[in-house]
């Protein structure tokens, strides 16, 4: 579906088709210790602007290296793993929606910032953080602002396809992965799984403990969890239509299961704090 911004000025109007559906995320997150760290990206698409420190990660098993001036780029729930060379790290984080985009391919993910990126994202974070949350005028001034920073990042670049080469297990694990994020609200069993890579059960079993060191069902099992924790903490959905989403008919064994993996249930989780965050926004 696309989504239409109405720009008023005077007596003349225009409309802007947008890709992005909605922004559910603006925030400055700052790390102040140097060391190793793990975890998930948003649902949707996930851009980090650096605006200091130095940190190596491995996301969905892409190797990444950044520092300030750069931009990273996630979609949906990517696990992440890596190591604060230099700290403090501090970044601007911005989560929105935009199913008809596809995100750079696997090599650009990490690029420099464009030559407005750091004021553009700023200026989002101020209007996200003392709007009128209710305001559409807010709404669409937001909205605005991120078409001008996605463009500000991408016009910088030229975003080729990925290069061809053979695929290792590994790759062949994470390639796995990315279509079955999208396939969490059905029953994945080891033979659908071998299928979409086009690989025999036994490799598929192979591959996923060399990228992840866990078998494919406690993989699945796993995603299905940071899932549902994603939403529970980043969306108004109820508890049951998350439990719909990430593969679950009833509501009792998702409750069940999740409060097994996390010690909280569904509904004390969606009331702690998300993890990356450390500190309270301190506003400039």
């Amino acid at each position: 579906m696309r989504h239409y911004l109405r720009c008023i000025v005077g007596e003349a109007s225009s409309q802007i088709i947008s890709p992005v559906q909605r922004i559910m995320l603006v925030d400055e997150v700052t790390r102040q210790t140097t060391g190793d760290f793990e975890s998930n990206s948003l649902p949707g698409h996930l851009i980090h602007v650096v605006l200091a420190g130095e940190v190596n990660q491995f996301a969905e098993g892409r190797p990444e290296h950044f520092g300030e001036g750069d931009v990273v780029w996630y979609h949906e729930n990517e696990p992440v793993r890596g190591e604060i060379l230099r700290a403090p790290w501090r970044f601007i984080t911005i989560n929105f929606e935009a199913v008809d985009m596809a995100p750079p391919p696997d090599d650009k993910r990490v690029m420099r910032a464009g030559a407005n990126t750091a004021v553009l994202a700023r200026s989002l974070l101020e209007l996200w953080q003392d709007g009128d949350s209710s305001s559409l005028a807010r709404d669409a001034n937001a909205m605005i602002i991120l078409l001008q920073l996605i463009m500000d990042i991408k016009g910088h670049h030229t975003l080729n396809a990925v290069p061809v080469y053979p695929l290792n297990a590994r790759d062949c694990w994470w390639m796995a992965e990315k279509k079955m994020r999208q396939m969490l609200d059905q029953p994945l069993k080891l033979k659908e799984v071998a299928e979409i890579v086009g690989m025999s059960e036994r490799t598929v079993i192979r591959a996923c403990k060399a990228a992840t060191g866990m078998p494919p069902a406690a993989r699945i099992r796993e995603l299905r969890h940071t899932h549902a924790l994603n939403l529970l903490q980043h969306s108004s959905l109820t508890v049951t239509e998350i439990a719909y989403r990430v593969g679950y008919s009833r509501v009792q064994e998702f409750s069940r299961d999740f409060k097994k993996r996390s010690g909280m249930t569904p509904r004390e989780a969606r009331a702690v704090r998300p993890s990356y965050l450390e500190r309270k926004n301190q506003k400039r």
